[in-house]
């Protein structure tokens, strides 16, 4: 295992330390077993209209997915399973909003360079996403098991999200599908959930992460 993680790894590093404007991962770095492609580039696409993720009024989302090419390239035994629909948030059901539920595009960078100190308040909402994070990722971890689609355990998180008030941090998320990610087996990280059952064996790491009241909290966990 440790040398299939290093094999991995060091042709990424060396596509990362490229001098380039930007970055496109080569075909065996897509992420999921839906082939979402992922690139990392310093272009921004301008806003466009829908509403991704979020509202009740939305007509269409804003979020595209690429069908594997014939000669796709797999690293394992892993293949594309057929997804549901993105789930919509109803704005009155949650305490905010991130600032790209609507088109997918973050707008807060935040800075690396500035230590921000915490007010009593801050502190408490802190501590309730924290708590409130915890929860919906024990919900999740209790669903993994021979049998259990990534999908319902996506379906599970979007719902215990929305009871504690607060958003799927990852729908939307510069056009991720779902509220949740869980990557399986090969899949080395942010995974999109689907209708693949899984199977007695399967590693799976679930990684969710909730945005309550201003306040972003991301664990996760590998079963």
């Amino acid at each position: 295992m440790a040398m299939f993680r290093l094999q991995i790894i060091l042709p990424l590093l060396t596509t990362l330390l490229a001098p380039s404007a930007g970055f496109t991962a080569p075909s065996h770095f897509q992420t999921s077993s839906s082939c979402m492609t992922l690139q990392m580039n310093k272009r921004r696409s301008a806003p466009r209209a829908g509403a991704g993720g979020f509202g009740k009024k939305a007509t269409s989302l804003n979020i595209k997915t690429k069908k594997p090419k014939p000669n796709f390239v797999y690293a394992g035994d892993l293949r594309p399973y057929p997804q549901s629909p993105p789930r919509i948030v109803d704005p009155s059901a949650v305490l905010a909003i991130p600032d790209y539920a609507i088109d997918g595009i973050p707008k807060n960078k935040g800075s690396s360079t500035t230590i921000e100190i915490k007010s009593e308040e801050d502190i408490v909402k802190m501590r309730a996403a924290g708590r409130a994070a915890r929860e919906v990722l024990d919900i999740a971890g209790s669903l993994v098991k021979p049998g259990v689609t990534t999908d319902e355990i996506d379906e599970a998180v979007h719902r215990a999200c929305l009871e504690r008030k607060a958003y799927p941090s990852p729908l939307n998320y510069r056009n991720f599908p779902k509220s949740c990610c869980t990557s399986v087996n090969e899949v080395i990280c942010h995974g999109i959930p689907d209708m693949r059952p899984l199977e007695a064996g399967d590693v799976v790491n679930v990684d969710i992460t909730v945005y309550l009241d201003g306040y972003h909290v991301r664990p996760f966990e590998n079963h």
